[in-house]
């Protein structure tokens, strides 16, 4: 198999070609994820994305470098799912319901890509360190997020409900509710809504 990127272009278009051709390849990657391949080869990104092998080598030097590269794009496209707009203002009740339905978004958008990352990081240290950066992420957004609730507690209480709240809301935690006790939307969404009221309020 040959790709256009072989054939002699001016410099400005080989760049735009392979520009295309990798994002080609992390596509195919992500449409693995998503079908619960949690460990694609390069070969196979190779056939699912219409390349060559020996082109999809020259972008990435190895299986691990390839994964590493579609999950970090995946959590670029799921920085917008996590937005919110007015982190830590407004009633009590509203941040609850806007911080559920963030995270509710988050895990539609990269529950897959989120399910491969933890799968991979036992073996992939790059993987690994970002999966914990962002557990990281996720806890400080909680923390902003319920900052009035958390700082009328004393110090000890605090921590205890700071832990717990990011517990709960780990996407971890999300996807063992949806995916292995089987609750629909609606019903993942009332028990981290209850369970937010009985922590914090």
């Amino acid at each position: 198999m040959t790709d256009l990127e072989d054939i002699s272009t001016p410099s400005d278009g080989r760049v735009a070609r392979r520009e295309r051709n990798i994002e080609a390849v992390l596509d195919a990657v992500l449409e693995m994820f998503g079908e619960e391949s949690l460990f694609p080869t390069i070969e196979q990104a190779a056939s699912r994305s219409g390349l060559s092998l020996r082109s999809v080598y020259r972008y990435f030097a190895d299986p691990g470098e390839l994964l590493e590269a579609a999950i970090k794009r995946s959590f670029e496209i799921g920085l917008e799912a996590a937005h919110l707009p007015a982190i830590g203002q407004g009633p009590f009740g509203q941040r609850v319901d806007e911080f559920v339905a963030m995270r509710m978004r988050l895990i539609e958008v990269v529950g897959p890509i989120y399910r491969a990352t933890v799968a991979n990081a036992a073996r992939l240290p790059a993987i690994r360190d970002e999966l914990a950066r962002t557990r990281n992420l996720f806890r400080e957004q909680f923390e902003l997020q319920f900052a009035p609730e958390l700082s009328a507690r004393r110090t000890s209480e605090r921590a205890a409900a700071l832990s717990a709240g990011d517990l709960l809301t780990q996407l971890d935690s999300i996807d063992y509710l949806r995916r292995q006790r089987q609750l629909s939307v609606v019903e993942t969404e009332s028990v981290l809504r209850s369970a937010l009221h009985s922590l914090l309020d």
